[in-house]
């Protein structure tokens, strides 16, 4: 006869097995990028350590002509990877003579650290600081009286609180960035009890790492939902925006559509937009027009909370900004606006 203890005892092995087989994450390591050399600059493969000695992969671009120039520091946005669409802003901002630090966090790309696609904004912020340490290090010509941070989505909130934490940053680039949730993406009901529960489990760490689907269609239980993404069940299929379909394939480090669960219980620690009060230095804000994830309503009370700040907005949607007609005007927007800020002598 079949005990209860037994019964007990095989759907938790079964609960383990479905698990283990969803935690299994094919992460790729990096062997670096090519070194590259254009008429503007070159770029080569640095690795620097996290806080907790995790060896963090960057992009460093220099550019041509120029001895300690100033440098912009970049990470992707919420999920993403520095082969997302970095580089061309970062080609943009070394046609002006600036350098460039573009960085995985741990546990993304070609950074190393497990278990894989941890989204955090406290560990996001640490590899901020960790990459401004490196590039303070002496290691690389750059000036590091001149530096600038770079983020996009949930990143440009990242550097909004790092700028407010950590001064040392002359400037700051805020892309579309995450300041608070909208009400609209805030999970309700069933939704937001398989979050919590996912969470809970993942953060008691006795069975395998649980991850919860990152980007989907408005509808499917998804973390991030946009009309722009791709459905979770066809992800590189034939819907969503310009942005999934040009995505380099594979992505670095084995990108998957996925986050790891127990990062959903601090990323309401900080607000963003309770943080502008303490930022000190010169911000470009970039919006959206028709971004139904970070709305550019949003954007434009952080621009009259925080005086002196400036504001570009473009017609077109979150990742819009990334490719597509407005991604030019808005690279060279930002270009400039770094290329004024860390100009030589004292901050204007």
């Amino acid at each position: 006869m079949i005990t209860a203890a037994a019964i007990a005892a095989l759907a938790f092995a079964a609960t383990w097995v479905w698990l283990w087989r969803r935690s299994r994450f094919a992460w790729v390591p990096s062997t670096g990028r090519p070194d590259e050399s254009r008429d503007c600059g070159t770029v080569r493969t640095v690795h620097f350590p996290a806080v907790d000695g995790t060896r963090l992969e960057g992009w460093l671009f220099q550019p041509v002509g120029t001895t300690r120039p100033p440098v912009v520091i970049m990470a992707p946005g919420l999920g993403g990877t520095k082969d997302g669409f970095l580089e061309p802003f970062a080609w943009a901002f070394v046609a002006r003579g600036l350098a460039v630090l573009a960085f995985d966090y741990r546990c993304f790309g070609g950074s190393d650290g497990t278990p894989r696609h941890w989204v955090a904004p406290p560990r996001h912020r640490e590899d901020y600081a960790a990459a401004m340490e490196f590039v303070r290090s002496g290691l690389v010509d750059v000036d590091a009286a001149r530096i600038a941070l770079w983020g996009s989505s949930f990143s440009g909130g990242n550097v909004l609180v790092t700028a407010a934490r950590n001064p040392g940053a002359r400037a700051v680039v805020a892309q579309c960035p995450h300041l608070k949730t909208p009400e609209h993406l805030q999970p309700r009901g069933f939704a937001l009890a398989r979050f919590v529960c996912c969470a809970v489990l993942d953060m008691l760490r006795i069975l395998p790492p649980l991850y919860v689907p990152l980007f989907g269609r408005p509808g499917e239980w998804v973390f991030a939902p946009s009309f722009e993404n791709p459905s979770v069940r066809d992800f590189h299929g034939p819907l969503g925006s310009d942005f999934w379909r040009r995505l380099p394939k594979p992505p670095l480090g084995g990108w998957e559509n996925r986050m790891l669960a127990r990062g959903l219980a601090t990323l309401d620690e900080v607000v963003p937009m309770d943080e502008l009060a303490t930022v000190r230095c010169h911000v470009l804000f970039v919006a959206a027009q028709h971004d139904d994830m970070v709305p550019s309503a949003f954007i434009q009370e952080a621009h009259r909370r925080l005086p002196g700040s400036e504001l570009s907005s473009y017609d077109c949607g979150h990742f819009g900004l990334y490719t597509g007609p407005a991604h030019a005007e808005n690279a060279q927007r930002q270009a400039d606006f770094l290329a004024r800020t860390l100009s030589p002598g004292p901050p204007t």
